[in-house]
């Protein structure tokens, strides 16, 4: 009695399934969207100390980079636009910092650049990776190795450093050295260290190790460090040091009284004018630098003609490198994009500047060699810088 209303109820179930895989059949496969570039006004910020202890360092990576921007600029910019250079002054301090940080990711700058202390380049790491922002340290020695895709330093790595100053020193003076740390100073400890793992690379031998640091009486004691020195039973090519330039001048001024002509072998804390007012004791000493002003090259006269001041530091010399290297690779991305701006920041190598070439690695680390010099007596009976390498 019932079949009737079964076989109809069958039949409408039919037709809607029939209905469903035709209407299933007939719909398009749907496309995967586009990428949208993420392009952004050409803002280019710097944040760093510009009054307080630290100021030089904020100061000088302004100067740098404003001086770049101006050479910049002037030749075209991108496609006839200038990029536009905010500074802010982040006091030394971290609160600031990631104020003027989250500020600038606000008007979707393009990149950062930060002097190298403590407070501008640390504190707003996580803040530039969220946002995507290419953030650069310029000239900081702490490693920022594994802080996210978007962070990059610019300077020359110590350890590169060492290998080429050692590699040069074994080749001229021999292969026997002895290394002297000053243990209450961090740098010094690290330093010490990638000097003996060049020396084991090259094939230079310690024949004795010393530190000017005596743990009983909390002071230096640089006597016991001479003695040392002097009684060693083994020829001595050269003494490392990796203190600063106070202690190495009283160093090199104690091995001349002791008859010790050994000459001095340090980092790039040594280059500097203090080191130089150390009298005869200085000359031969060797050291590495990011940047010597008689490096005479091209991008040196335009750096100089742009900087517009005597004297430039290291830090001024490496924001001007660091500006010409983002807003080339800006133009060389066709994009303000910066996931296309930081390909374009890793695929370009050897890129010249005032400083010598720059390249990165996948990983965003900086493959940069530096400057060998040494010291000698120049005409007017002053001691002077000698290019070497």
């Amino acid at each position: 009695m019932n079949t009737p209303h079964i076989k109809i109820s069958m039949m409408v179930i039919v037709v809607m399934v029939m209905s469903l895989l035709s209407g299933c059949s007939d719909k398009k496969e749907a496309k995967a969207p586009e990428t949208v570039k993420d392009e952004r006004p050409l803002i280019i910020g710097i944040v760093g100390p510009e009054t307080g202890e630290e100021a030089a360092y904020g100061i000088s990576v302004v100067e740098g980079a404003l001086a770049a921007a101006k050479r910049f600029n002037a030749q075209g910019g991108i496609d006839g636009k200038e990029i536009k250079v905010l500074h802010f002054d982040d006091q030394s301090d971290i609160g600031t910092t990631t104020r003027i940080v989250k500020d600038l990711i606000s008007q979707r700058a393009i990149a950062i650049l930060a002097a190298p202390t403590g407070s501008s380049t640390f504190s707003p790491i996580h803040l530039v990776n969220e946002s995507r922002t290419i953030f650069v340290s310029v000239g900081s020695r702490r490693h920022l190795k594994a802080s996210g895709p978007f962070v990059f330093r610019t300077a020359v790595p110590d350890e590169t450093a060492t290998e080429d100053l050692i590699k040069y020193a074994v080749t001229k003076l021999g292969v026997n050295y002895a290394v002297v740390t000053a243990a209450d100073n961090e740098f010094s400890l690290e330093l010490s260290s990638l000097f003996k793992k060049a020396l084991d690379k090259h094939h230079g031998v310690i024949k004795l190790e010393a530190d000017t640091y005596d743990p009983y009486t909390g002071g230096h004691n640089m006597g016991a460090v001479i003695s040392a020195i002097k009684k060693s039973p083994d020829v001595l090519h050269g003494v490392i040091y990796t203190g600063g330039a106070t202690e190495a001048v009283l160093l090199a001024q104690e091995l001349k009284k002791a008859g010790l002509t050994l000459p001095l072998i340090g980092g790039e804390d040594l280059f500097s004018a203090e080191y130089l007012q150390g009298g005869d004791a200085v000359n031969e000493t060797l050291m590495y630098t990011t940047f010597f002003e008689g490096n005479k090259s091209t991008k040196m006269e335009e750096f100089l003609k742009d900087y517009g001041k005597a004297n430039p530091d290291r830090f001024a010399a490496l924001a001007y490198d660091t500006f010409m290297l983002v807003a080339d690779a800006i133009k060389e991305a066709g994009s303000t994009d910066t996931t296309l701006v930081r390909e374009a920041l890793i695929n370009r190598k050897d890129c010249i500047g005032v400083t010598g070439k720059t390249s990165f690695t996948p990983e965003n680390m900086p493959v940069k060699h530096p400057v060998i010099c040494s010291v000698k007596k120049g005409e007017s009976g002053e001691r002077v810088f000698e290019l070497k390498q």
